[in-house]
This record gives structure tokens, sequence and C-alpha cells, in this order.
């Protein structure tokens, strides 16, 4: 289908359809190169930003994409159909594409940065005490797999399983799942300095929303949600204004965890969104996760694992590997040219209904 070709197999790819759907469509264009590292291809790489409507608007629509890296492939799909069907826009709104938050992971095809952070648990203040996550460091031992085999998986799953048994789904979250600071080699690992996408992504949205008084985010993420289906995380709290907004630009389940398959999510440490807000002193933000659902849960958590076992241990076994690789990548970036449809008609929707709610607000 013509509409597929939105999508890529590379980051270069990615990157070229991105600025130049962005030209097409009259905006405005900035990027931040990475200084010291390059895709796999000896590519440079970028954090782009795509803004379009008045320089000096109020009211601004963010959608950014990539901050797990590989997600940045169907987030820069999304990003690129919109653009490409030349919008048109409310008085004093504008839109700004955010393209590759961690241009490295959206490069090499994973989810951390160049030190395996995960960049959505990177956003802490460094210069104090960092998040203690002890279920993390009673799990960590178990996690870190250095045979990744059926039986080895089987076995970590039943030790994941008493663990969720003996504290509960959401300590079991928490630990898995919240960030954790302590090992470089584990997962959900939140660095131990500020990361270079963390310097650009707060660059950027110094300069492109610092005359901004009212403020949307959509963060782009994949891998929670059922099949063919995208689910929203708001962070907001009950009662509160931002969460209302978002009720009624995107409908209750914008905020009523429809379709999520975290049985409880967890309390997490360092996200971009919470960033972005911390960025934006006296002004208004509402702001929502949107997740397009590829495989349950468990298939998920195996592919996490299997990411921090490529990193470390995959190259005593280069064959072994590649096969890992694929399991991978289709987990967090499915090939299916129904998924990859229903990608694109659900988020313009999504987007359209952002659009629209943040110019009429």
């Amino acid at each position: 289908m013509a509409e597929l070709a939105a999508f890529s197999d590379s980051y270069a790819e990615a990157r070229r359809k991105f600025v130049d759907a962005a030209r097409r469509a009259g905006a405005k264009l900035a990027s931040y190169r990475h200084p010291d590292e390059r895709g796999p291809g000896g590519e440079p790489l970028f954090l782009d930003v795509s803004v379009l409507g008045p320089g000096n608007a109020s009211r601004i629509f963010v959608l950014g994409s990539g901050t797990h890296g590989i997600e940045g492939y169907p987030g820069s799909a999304a990003q690129r159909a919109w653009l490409r069907g030349r919008p048109r826009l409310p008085r004093d709104t504008a839109v700004v594409f955010l393209h590759a938050h961690n241009p490295w992971g959206f490069a090499h095809k994973t989810r951390t940065t160049e030190e395996n952070v995960d960049l959505n648990r990177n956003f802490v203040d460094f210069g104090k005490p960092l998040p203690a996550n002890p279920g993390y460091e009673e799990l960590h031992p178990h996690l870190a797999l250095r045979e990744w085999s059926e039986e080895s998986i089987a076995g970590l799953f039943a030790t994941l399983d008493a663990f969720r048994e003996r504290v509960g789904e959401k300590a079991f979250s928490d630990a898995f799942n919240g960030g954790q600071y302590s090992h470089a080699d584990g997962v959900f690992y939140g660095g131990a300095r500020p990361q270079w996408a963390n310097g650009a992504f707060r660059a950027a949205v110094e300069t492109h929303l610092g005359r901004a008084r009212k403020v949307a985010f959509i963060d782009l993420h994949t891998g929670i949600g059922p099949w063919c289906e995208h689910v929203y995380l708001c962070f907001h709290p009950e009662g509160s204004a931002a969460r209302e907004r978002a009720r009624a630009w995107w409908g209750a389940r914008a905020v009523n965890l429809q379709g999520v398959t975290h049985k409880k999510l967890a309390t997490y440490s360092g996200t971009i969104l919470d960033a972005f807000a911390e960025m934006l002193p006296g002004v208004e933000v509402t702001s929502v996760v949107v997740e397009f659902g590829t495989l349950p849960r468990r298939d998920m958590q195996r592919a996490s694992l299997a990411q921090r076992w490529m990193r470390f241990e995959g190259p005593r076994d280069p064959v072994l590997a590649a096969k890992v690789r694929r399991e991978y990548e289709a987990a967090f970036y499915p090939a299916d040219p129904e998924w990859r449809s229903a990608v694109l008609a659900q988020s313009k929707e999504f987007i359209d209904r952002g659009v629209a709610g943040v110019g009429a607000w």
C-alpha cells in the first residue's frame, strides 16, 4: 500500500523522509547534531525539530518520537504522514514535531542510548541522591542472563512470578520498570549522568516553546496495549485541569487506562514528560504518552531482557544474537502491514484531536 511508504528501514531513511515532509508542508526546521556518536553506517545523528505555524504562537501542540530509540520508527511514520496531509492550523496555534529524541538508539534499533541508558529514566537531578530501587537490586542478578536459551528464560520468569506473588503487582512493576541507577548493565537503567539526548531535548524545548502559554505534548511509544490498538497513559493527578483537558480532547480512554496491558503501572523516575513540564514554568501543560500496542506483556518483558543480553552477552554468539535481534525488532517495530496501517490511521485521529483541542483552548 502506498501509505506504508511513510515507514522506514533505517534511521537515515526516516530522517530524510521526515525532513522532506516538513519542508513540503512549509515547516521551519532546526537540528541538534550529536557531537560524538554516529549510526551503524557512519551517518551523523540528529534530534530534528519541525515548527509548523507562527513562531510566536501562544498555543502549541508537540509530538515527540524516538525516546526509546527503535520505537521512533512508527512515531516517525506518523509524523511524516500527518505533515504530508498539509494540515490547516487553528489561529495562534503551532505544531512542533520532535523527531528522534534518542537518535543513537533509533539508528542502532535499540531502546537505549549509547551508554545503555533508558532516556525515559534519565531526567533526574544528578546533583542529588539518585532514586533507590531495592526491588530491582534483588532482581538484577536474575535479570542479567548470561546464556540466552528457552530453559534459562523460563527459569527467570519463574523467579519473576514468585517475586510478583510475594510483593504484589505494584511493587513488581516498580522494581522491574520503574527505573534503576545502580547497574549500568541492567534494564531500565537511568544512567549516572545526563545523556546527550537529554541536553538536546532541553535545548529544543527552550528554543521552540519559550513563548508558549498553553502546550500539549504527546510522547509516542510502542509495546503497551493490544495488537493494532493504541492506548494512552496520563499521569496528571485526578481532578486536575490538565487531566480533564486530556479527557475532553481524546475521550475517557485517555485517562482510564483502557487497553493497558500492565495490571499496575510503575511509579517511574526521570521521565521526559516530567522534565517537559518542569522546563515550562508558568505554562499550562497537558501531556500524555501514546503507546501503539504490539505483543502481550510477558513477550515485551522478554524483549527488554533480550536488549540487555544482546548488548552485553550477544557478541560471544553472533549467530544467536542475530536471531534474538529479529525477535526483538519485531516486538517494538512490527513489519505487519495491518499494524502499520493502524498506526497511521489512529495517529492521524489523535494528532488532529490534539491540535483542535489546543487551538480551541
